[in-house]
């Protein structure tokens, strides 16, 4: 593709920087090529796994999906019953659904929690894994459940975006990434409401942005972005992969 791989404009040198909206676009057409996947064809696909170097960028920035390599077929993709596909379980640390880790079933909700990862790394700018960072801040997702429980979430943005993003934007945006991280998988959103809040979270950007006048967006954003989900005490969960993983669990780690 003629603009490479997603992961070159977020950690490489060699790219601009991804505004805000073209970030919120690409998660779009992210979002909008898993439901593809899932519901779209005779049978269901499901990627496995979504990481910023399987996405690829076209000359107008969109996103195409790369990285079938360990995608499975599942049933017919008109079935209402969740799509269960047992595997052996392997994968990238940090991308992985720990529900699958666990019982080594792939869902279509595995999907969901590799694209929850993907929307906190395109929103701080940061590697999944980074242990070159203090130990309860190297694993990404993790690090996130802490922040949003403390409600300075809003402080570890890409330095390149901070006062970039309305504060109604960043609401919607965090808590569908919130939700689809969460540890089981039945407490996740499927992939057409995940595409559709996504939209959402990219018209209210638009909308605040054209009402704005000159000037960033102030922070620290309202306390209520940091609230957590009803009926849930936290949508975020330590997740360390791998202390329950069998010993025949095959792990990359993706940095």
């Amino acid at each position: 593709m003629v603009n490479g791989i997603l992961g070159q404009h977020i950690y490489g040198t060699d790219h601009d920087q991804l505004s805000w909206k073209q970030r919120l676009a690409i998660c779009s057409g992210v979002a909008r090529g898993l439901h593809y996947l899932h519901t779209g064809l005779k049978r269901t696909v499901i990627l496995w796994e979504v990481k910023t170097s399987d996405i690829l960028l076209d000359e107008k920035l969109e996103a195409k999906l790369g990285g079938f390599r360990l995608s499975k077929m599942g049933p017919p993709s008109l079935s209402n019953a969740l799509i269960r596909i047992e595997s052996h379980v392997r994968g990238t640390y940090g991308y992985a659904d720990p529900e699958y880790f666990q019982h080594g079933v792939l869902t279509d909700k595995s999907d969901v929690y590799s694209l929850g990862v993907l929307l906190f790394e395109l929103l701080w700018g940061r590697i999944v894994l980074n242990k070159r960072l203090k130990v309860e801040e190297q694993q990404l997702i993790s690090w996130a459940g802490k922040c949003k429980r403390e409600g300075t979430i809003n402080e570890i943005i890409d330095p390149y975006l901070m006062g970039k993003i309305a504060p109604e934007c960043f609401k919607i945006y965090v808590d569908i990434a919130s939700s689809c991280v969460r540890k089981k998988e039945k407490d996740r959103p499927t992939i057409g409401e995940v595409e559709v809040e996504i939209e959402h979270a990219l018209q209210l950007q638009e909308s605040a942005d054209a009402a704005r006048k000159d000037g960033e967006y102030d922070y620290p954003i309202d306390g209520l972005t940091c609230n957590d989900f009803p009926g849930e005490s936290s949508p975020i969960e330590m997740n360390r992969y791998g202390k329950n993983a069998s010993d025949s669990t095959e792990l990359s780690e993706d940095e």
